[in-house]
């Protein structure tokens, strides 16, 4: 009977030493890249400013408490924003003093109520406030606190199901953010070549994120270069493919500015742009296979190699399945409004999704949802070869070996003796019942 290890199983010194041999140097290129790509100019400002900010001179953004809002000017029943916009008089509250508020109809429409918060441009101060005619002007609501309780409770939930592995995570997160917006975005801004900003901005989120919420181990290194090798093909497919389709055109405000202000190309976008959505999906494939090759043979440390990654490739297709679905639906979430105007067009839908913005979606999708394909068989291959270096189907008991025509006696068996012989059964291990006739000869011999 065989026992089966709780232990985790271990690679051999030698493969351990492979694998630190790769990781050396990926470590090595990783923080040389961030000291040569590393932003050196001064911080670009884009022309026309951001969301919160205005060209008009002693113009600056505050917030204000709507105080009342007068709609006595509209006509009973008007439901057109664009005159209830015009008709509507909004007083609002800011440092202690009153003024006049210009909404947006899209705002009117959306509902603008007495206790809102929002954030405007004070006009107080500008020399065109008589132009404006009005001290305030609309940006967008206040939503700094709701969202702020949203991200605690998001936190609560991590840290009570998850623990201090769910803490580690956020903590890398919280680093990952720090890696986008500290460096990558900056060093794009500056010039930098974009698709290596990129690889060295994943790569050095990969090795912090990973073994600080996994911990440091074969299995952690097992994954990360599952990743690396992931991220690799979804950045040369991508690559070759927005090459190939030509998606280097601007077909958004937000594609225009950045084209015609900085010296950044389209495709460079893209390609930056598919090599961090699969950073994080193939995050998540890869940890998952890893873990499942080590349970698998934690639980049959006899199992074969082949055997083993047959298993572990059953978890591992379904998991491409629901992921492939989650990469789908995330998009059409975020894209639903893109959609709705696209399905009321009187087009074919071949051609809706090769056009423009969408193009450029489905490309992203698809690159994405090979890299992560092939990612899951070569880190299930990866990791049977390291976790079977180490394991060891366990042996049978020395004294479960006998020479021929002898029994021996072990703990858990019954010994009868009979005419100076000694007889042993073994209770452990269930034996067919002794026909007949064998039994009559035993009998007629003794």
């Amino acid at each position: 009977m065989h026992m089966t290890s709780t232990h985790e199983p271990k690679a051999s010194p030698k493969v351990r030493l492979i694998m630190l041999a790769c990781l050396i140097p990926l470590i090595v290129v990783t923080i040389a890249g961030l000291f040569v790509l590393w932003p050196s100019g001064p911080d670009k400002d884009l022309p026309c400013g951001g969301p919160t900010t205005n060209s008009a001179e002693g113009t600056s953004d505050t917030k204000v408490t709507v105080t009342a809002v007068d709609a006595s000017d509209c006509d009973p029943g008007e439901t057109d924003p664009m005159v209830r916009a015009d008709c509507t008089t909004y007083t609002v509250e800011a440092n202690g003093q009153e003024g006049s508020l210009y909404v947006t109809p899209d705002a009117v429409k959306a509902g603008v109520d007495v206790g809102d918060t929002i954030k405007a441009l004070d006009f107080t101060k500008s020399p065109d406030r008589a132009e404006m005619g009005t001290d305030y002007v609309f940006i967008d609501f206040d939503r700094n606190v709701p969202m702020l309780a949203l991200a605690i409770i998001y936190a609560i939930v991590v840290l009570l199901v998850a623990g201090l592995r769910g803490l580690r995570a956020l903590i890398g997160l919280g680093f990952a953010g720090a890696v986008l917006f500290v460096f990558m975005l900056p060093a794009m801004l500056d010039g930098k070549p974009p698709v290596l900003v990129a690889m060295v901005s994943a790569s050095l989120i990969m090795v912090i994120a990973l073994y600080l919420a996994h911990g440091i181990s074969t299995r952690t290194s097992t994954a990360l270069f599952g990743t690396v090798l992931g991220i690799i093909i979804t950045g040369i497919l991508g690559a070759w493919m927005t090459s190939w389709a030509n998606l280097g055109i601007a077909y958004s405000e937000d594609g225009y500015l950045l084209v015609d202000t900085t010296d950044l190309g389209m495709t460079d976008i893209i390609v930056c742009a598919i090599l961090i959505t699969g950073l994080g999906v193939l995050n998540d494939v890869t940890i998952t296979q890893a873990s499942a090759v080590w349970e698998l043979a934690a639980a049959a440390p006899e199992m074969k190699p082949g055997q083993l990654f047959s298993r572990a490739m059953r978890i591992g297709r379904d998991h491409i399945a629901s992921t492939v679905y989650t990469i789908t639906f995330a998009y059409v979430g975020s894209a639903l409004m893109t959609l709705i105007i696209v399905s009321a067009h009187d087009q074919p839908l071949f051609d809706t999704f090769t056009l423009g913005d969408m193009s450029v979606e489905v490309v992203s999708i698809l690159v994405c949802s090979i890299g992560l394909v092939i990612a899951i068989p070569l880190t299930t291959g990866l990791g049977v070869l390291v976790v079977k270096s180490g394991v060891r189907p366990p042996g049978r008991p020395t004294g479960s070996a006998a020479a021929p025509g002898m029994i021996a006696a072990a703990p858990g068996t019954i010994a009868a003796a009979d005419s100076g012989m000694i007889a042993a059964a073994d209770l452990t291990e269930e034996r067919p019942p002794m026909p007949r006739r064998e039994a009559r000869e035993r009998d007629q011999n003794r």
